[in-house]
């Protein structure tokens, strides 16, 4: 039903109780008036028969003697013998009549407290004064037509009045006086009025009465059509509304569903009276511990959840808000379900999903090879290393470097380098099967590859059988020294993970025993099993060993080369013995220190000889400071591993400039055995 319906509803019922309340009070204020009017009636009636009585017992004796007063004269309407007399004592009598007497009455009752009135008259009155006034002419004549009495309510200014008049009939005794009248007996002669003093009557007692009760009932005519307006609303907002709603009875039996269910789920087939709800809407939770209907009548105030409905072997999501319903006694008797399809959303819910794993396996994969970014490794090493930690098993992890990459690059171009970091990448896959294995592209032209709970001999064969594939690929490298085809060195660290330890220590190790095999001639594995990893380590580990064909002829710059060299070392034991961060912070300090001044000395050496290559050496010189000095700040922030630092610190500042590009002005320093050494 609509607002305006209801409201107009509303308005109709107090309409009406207005009405039968003013009806209602219209009948009492009848009913009362005749009670009055029957009540004042019996009253002057009495009054009339007390004087009737009065008449006839004067009439009875004749008449009656009363002392002569001012008050009491001679009747001169009555002419019979002996109306006077004289008693013996002098006292003068005269008689009164009944009708003296009655007209005496009535002059004592108007002066009383009373305040009625009675008035003897007649249509042709003997005594003038009791001439008939209009309306007691006109009931005077009623009574010619056979009314035995009548009385009426009159209004006199302030004072209401209830007048009554009854008829006198002529007796033997009246006839008398009333003969030569020409009255028989029996006949109508006048009447006896007699007006009753009558409270003025007024109606707001009952008009207050009856008003309130009416704005008692119209106020509850409001609230109860507020309240069920509101239901109505309710009722129509929940029933006419898009969103599928049914009524379920303790049986599971749809007793009720608005148009948007049977539309949503399917109507009913023809001829069919009732369906269950879950041959109706099957889906997961029917006749289970979760089914809505059960949940309600287990005693839940209100259940939601979610579920999957199939209609024409379509899945289609939703979900149910399932609330009690209740009898007139407020027993649960069934379920009022709502139900929200959601299906669209659980769609794009999944399309994001898809969605946000491919991005994630993006940001998890290097875009050129395909395998594991260095995030992603990052992530595993550190959750792999925790786990062995817990379990005690091996770790195994294979540092590679492709040998003389750069050369590479200038001699084939960067797409073909592409092309060969992509297949030494399937390689690298293809030896490392097991799930939990994990390939990644470390940098540049390093990769590495984590393999869990696997021993040092394990992990030396899958390195090296890694190495070999790569040589199998037989990819043409002429600018490199160590084969004719692309090579790569690895080094392998196998350790037992320990609580006070981490994975930067892994790294480090990694790191120095790749470099041992780049060191040791390239296109080879170096390895540490688990039980080597101690002091030992120092004793079978290569150390940078300075060579006769590494001097220059200077013996400050000689020096200096050999005090870089012997820092190196130092710092490769701190890192393979996995000694304490700072103190491997105070070796890269001490060494950045010691290439700083090497440095500064070589450029004033360069500029005495007069070397044409001396600012793009400085430039170089700058760049491998300021390089070094961010990554020496990365380490000391546990930024960076000190893999990177150590990379770049032994084989780029000191080997591969000491070793490469000092030796461009060799020539130029003072002798020819310079040069030639």
């Amino acid at each position: 039903m609509r607002k305006d319906g209801k409201g107009l509803l509303t308005l109709s019922a107090m309409v009406i109780w207005v009405f039968l309340l003013a009806g209602f009070a219209y009948w009492v204020a009848l009913d009362t008036r005749r009670e009055e009017y029957h009540r004042a009636l019996t009253t002057a009636n009495a009054f009339f028969q007390q004087v009737l009585v009065s008449r006839q017992w004067n009439a009875s004796h004749g008449g009656v003697y009363v002392p002569i007063t001012s008050t009491t004269q001679p009747n001169p309407y009555l002419p019979v013998q002996g109306r006077d007399l004289i008693a013996d004592n002098g006292l003068r009598l005269t008689k009164l009549n009944p009708s003296y007497m009655t007209r005496q009455i009535a002059e004592l009752a108007e002066k009383s407290a009373s305040g009625i009135q009675f008035h003897i008259t007649s249509l042709t009155p003997i005594r003038p004064e009791n001439k008939a006034t209009e309306w007691e002419e006109r009931w005077l004549k009623s009574f010619a037509q056979g009314v035995k009495e009548q009385g009426e309510f009159v209004e006199e200014g302030n004072i209401s009045w209830f007048r009554y008049m009854a008829p006198l009939l002529t007796g033997p005794e009246c006839l008398k006086c009333h003969a030569r009248q020409g009255y028989k007996e029996g006949d109508i002669r006048g009447g006896i009025s007699v007006s009753l003093p009558y409270p003025t009557h007024t109606y707001f007692f009952l008009i207050a009465g009856y008003g309130s009760v009416a704005v008692i009932g119209l106020i509850f005519i409001f609230i109860g059509g507020t309240i069920l307006g509101r239901k109505q609303r309710l009722f129509d907002a929940t029933f006419n509304s898009p969103v599928p709603t049914s009524v379920t009875d303790k049986n599971h039996t749809i007793l009720m569903a608005n148009e948007s269910y049977w539309e949503t789920f399917g109507p009913l087939s023809e001829g069919q009276k009732m369906i269950r709800c879950y041959d109706h809407r099957p889906g997961e939770s029917c006749r289970t511990e979760n089914c809505p209907l059960t949940k309600i009548m287990e005693g839940a105030g209100t259940y939601t959840y979610e579920s999957v409905k199939e209609k024409d072997g379509v899945s289609r999501h939703f979900i149910i808000n399932a609330k009690p319903l209740l009898d007139a006694k407020g027993k649960v008797v069934g379920s009022v379900e709502s139900f929200q399809e959601i299906t669209a959303r659980k769609r794009a819910e999944q399309a994001l999903e898809r969605s946000n794993r491919k991005l994630e396996a993006l940001s998890n994969t290097d875009g050129l090879t395909g395998v594991a970014n260095r995030r992603r490794f990052d992530q595993v090493l550190a959750r792999e290393y925790a786990r062995h930690v817990r379990s005690g098993a091996k770790l195994s992890l294979v540092m590679l470097d492709i040998d003389q990459f750069k050369a590479f690059n200038d001699c084939y171009g960067h797409i073909s380098g592409d092309e060969c970091l992509q297949e030494v990448a399937r390689v690298m896959s293809d030896c490392a099967t097991r799930p939990a294995d994990l390939v990644a592209r470390y940098g540049g032209e390093e990769f590495s590859c984590i393999l869990p709970e696997t021993g040092s001999r394990g992990a030396v064969i899958i390195a090296e059988k890694i190495r070999r594939g790569i040589m199998a690929l037989g990819i043409p490298h002429t600018g490199s020294s160590v084969a004719p085809c692309v090579t790569a060195s690895l080094g392998v660290v196998t350790v037992e993970c320990t609580a006070d330890g981490s994975a930067m220590d892994i790294l480090a190790q990694v790191d120095a025993l790749l470099y041992r095999a780049k060191a040791s001639g390239r296109n080879r594995v170096e390895f540490v099993a688990a039980r080597e990893v101690g002091e030992e380590i120092k004793a079978n580990l290569v150390h940078l060993a300075w060579q006769d064909s590494f001097c220059c002829g200077n013996q400050l710059l000689d020096m200096q080369h050999q005090t870089l060299l012997r820092i190196s070392n130092e710092l490769l034991d701190a890192v393979l013995l996995t000694r304490p961060a700072p103190e491997i912070s105070a070796i890269i300090s001490r060494l950045l220190a010691e290439a700083a001044q090497h440095f500064r000395d070589e450029e004033s050496i360069l500029e005495e000889i007069g070397y044409p290559g001396r600012s793009h050496h400085v430039e170089e010189h700058t760049k491998l400071l300021a390089k070094g000095m961010e990554l020496s700040e990365g380490f000391k922030a546990s930024t960076l591993t000190m893999g990177d630092v150590f990379q770049f610190l032994v084989y780029e500042v000191v080997m591969r400039h000491m070793l490469e590009a000092d030796r461009e002005f060799f020539p130029f320093l003072n002798g020819s055995d310079a040069a030639d050494s």
